[in-house]
């Protein structure tokens, strides 16, 4: 049943895993696209304005030619035949066409001639600028009319189309295509390893907390089946027993009511990390000195300890000015006393006591008992761990005490940790800051 519920555990774990790489990768690839369309879309803009810019800057040179009146009848005749010069020679060129359509500068096109004869006047397209392809060569073009006014009289009336060569610009646009698409790709691919890695690194805590989550949820049925196991087998035995008198049951009576006291201590501890892990614990810290908040669970401990042939030990003496919740501070070291006592056997010793290193304050509960495993060590302080299970039942644990041990330190940013007691036993000891700091509330 246990591998069945952990098998399903791995496969839900696999399959969250599977749906966020494929969320984080889609992400990337949205991002990559983006941002490549965002370039090649400026990079476009940007080259095609300074086309324009040219070819309108021809544009208006020609509409507004500077005034230059011919001073005598061949003066006309020269300046039909005089060559336009365009601002930039090597990459413009300029085409006279009249109303009907004839191509009159063809002699100062030269070499030109023959590729720009296949651009036809299309008077459709005045005052537009297009993208013309001719003999696989790019050129970009804007068609004007001419006032019959203008200064100039090689355009006066005239149709002229601004022809400006634009392959290197085209060249370019299409290398700058082909390395963004390589160079997204290729960080596209990374991004998929990323991806993967962050997935694992994302998921970690989450796996973590499902497993934890599990295992609480398992070991708390666990832990609430049996006490209500053996209270509903002794309610079933005494209805068998309906001439009984209640004398006669005391004993199924007292055993029922231990395991329910038995669960109500269960469902306090876990009522208590519940609220502590979604922060809703109250707490009250209070400046106070050691001496005002230990002795009160101490006293108690002390003749329950003695009762049992046990020996008990106390050194409390640091002076030092603690900000504590004593309620809280109280119910930890319960736990602690509580713990020694129940695996202390008889003739062993238990003690506790305080001392000050390096800024800390210390306090100290230890005894003879059997001890602790270092593997132990580390999972002591979980949610229902016990070293034992088969002392369970003698000792009344549920493996809580330590695990809430460990929140009521954490509220007060300490720690504790645990060591072997030479030459037989454990010591626990819990570190508290001295220097006032801002703790939970």
């Amino acid at each position: 049943m246990k591998k069945q519920r952990k098998t399903k555990l791995t496969k839900i774990i696999r399959r969250q895993q599977l749906q966020l790489f494929f969320l984080v990768m889609a992400t990337f690839a949205i991002l990559f696209i983006t941002l490549g369309f965002i370039l090649v879309n400026s990079f476009y803009n940007s080259t095609y304005n300074g086309i324009d810019k040219g070819v309108k800057d021809q544009v208006n040179s020609i509409k507004f030619s500077p005034k230059n009146q011919p001073h005598g009848p061949n003066d006309l005749h020269d300046a039909a035949n005089k060559t336009p010069q365009p601002k930039a020679p090597f990459q413009t060129s300029i085409l006279i066409y009249s109303p009907e359509g004839k191509l009159l500068n063809k002699s100062s096109l030269g070499n030109r001639y023959n590729l720009l004869k296949n651009l036809p006047l299309k008077k459709s397209t005045v005052n537009k600028r297009q993208t013309l392809v001719v003999k696989d060569m790019s050129f970009r073009t804007e068609l004007v009319k001419v006032s019959k006014s203008n200064n100039s009289p090689i355009y006066a009336g005239q149709y002229v189309m601004v022809v400006q060569n634009i392959d290197n610009q085209m060249q370019s646009l299409q290398d700058f295509e082909r390395i963004v698409i390589i160079s997204f790709v290729t960080f596209w691919l990374i991004s998929l390893i990323l991806s993967y890695f962050l997935t694992r690194l994302t998921m970690r805590p989450i796996i973590t907390s499902w497993k934890k989550q599990s295992e609480f949820v398992n070991d708390a049925a666990h832990e609430l089946r049996t006490p209500l196991a053996i209270i509903q087998g002794k309610l079933e035995y005494m209805f068998t027993k309906p001439n009984k008198t209640i004398i006669d049951e005391a004993e199924s009576i007292s055993v029922s009511l231990d395991e329910v006291n038995r669960l109500n201590s269960l469902t306090n501890s876990l009522l208590e990390l519940a609220r502590a892990d979604q922060a809703t614990t109250k707490v009250s810290m209070r400046l106070t000195e050691p001496e005002h908040f230990l002795p009160d669970p101490i006293k108690p401990f002390k003749d329950i300890i003695e009762s049992q042939n046990k020996h008990f030990e106390i050194d409390i003496h640091e002076k030092i000015t603690l900000r504590v919740d004593k309620d809280k501070i109280k119910q930890l070291l319960i736990i602690l006393l509580d713990n020694a006592t129940k695996y202390t056997p008889e003739g062993g010793t238990i003690k506790i006591y305080d001392y000050l290193d390096n800024g800390k304050y210390y306090f100290a509960v230890s005894d003879t008992g059997v001890g602790i495993s270092d593997a132990d060590k580390q999972k002591i302080f979980g949610r229902f761990y016990r070293v034992d299970k088969s002392r369970t039942k003698p000792t009344g644990g549920n493996g809580l005490g330590l695990a809430i041990a460990k929140q009521i330190v954490g509220i007060h940013h300490g720690k504790i940790f645990v060591k072997d007691n030479h030459p037989t036993g454990s010591i626990f000891t819990v570190e508290l800051p001295v220097r006032h700091k801002q703790l939970k509330s």
